[in-house]
């Protein structure tokens, strides 16, 4: 890990000094009448919770448009400043239908379907998540707040944190996490831990989920 001064030398600042990295932006791509693509503002909670600080502190989402294509870019949308960030046709299999939704998801909530393990979708993982890590670090403002959000990016906090250490990195999960003996199946465990562990906050949905971590990391140690 990058201590604070090389962070700050190495990696380039930005102009927004709160920035929100979600798996999904708060827009939804459309056509419009004539034919056009267009955005429309997502339904869902984290968009409604989020939207009025967004304006308040003129920051910049980061996210995924949902569909498999280039980057979306630096655009504005429902009055927002975004960043789309782009996945491959195979990312999207590998990455988002595999390992968040076929591994995490199922795992994190007590193996409500058995969880599947592949390589080829961790290393999508890995890479999909240093994509959103360099699109925040490239956003964010000297000594900004960056606020990643939820399973599908666990290593950007560490991914930032080696690139600049002069922002502050919250992070909270919204799906529980499981405890040790049913975290311990997933073969990245201690990669896992360590991406979160670069954020200075974590939050989680419950006081359970925040001692199921604690365990985990004692355990990773």
């Amino acid at each position: 890990m990058a201590d604070d001064s090389e962070g700050e030398r190495s990696a380039p600042h930005g102009q927004h000094r709160f920035v929100v990295v979600a798996s999904r932006l708060p827009v939804d791509r459309i056509e419009n009448p004539e034919g056009e693509p267009d955005w429309r503002p997502s339904p869902g909670g984290l968009v409604t919770a989020l939207e009025p600080v967004m304006r308040e502190a003129e920051g910049v989402w980061i996210g995924w448009s949902g569909d498999a294509g280039p980057a979306a870019g630096p655009f504005r949308a429902n009055g927002l400043d975004l960043v789309g960030v782009g996945l491959s046709a195979d990312q999207v299999l590998d990455y988002y239908e595999g390992f968040c939704n076929a591994t995490l998801w199922p795992l994190y909530h007590d193996v409500i379907a058995p969880p599947q393990f592949h390589r080829r979708w961790w290393d999508a993982y890995v890479a999909v998540n240093r994509y959103f890590a360099q699109a925040a670090v490239a956003q964010a403002a000297p000594r900004a707040t960056i606020w990643v959000h939820d399973y599908q990016l666990q290593l950007v906090p560490r991914m930032v944190r080696a690139q600049r250490g002069d922002v502050r990195i919250g992070f909270f999960n919204h799906i529980p996490f499981p405890g040790y003996e049913i975290f311990a199946q997933l073969p990245w465990r201690r990669q896992v831990i360590e991406g979160l562990l670069g954020a200075d906050l974590l939050g989680f949905q419950r006081r359970a989920d925040a001692a199921n971590f604690l365990r985990a990391f004692r355990r990773s140690r």
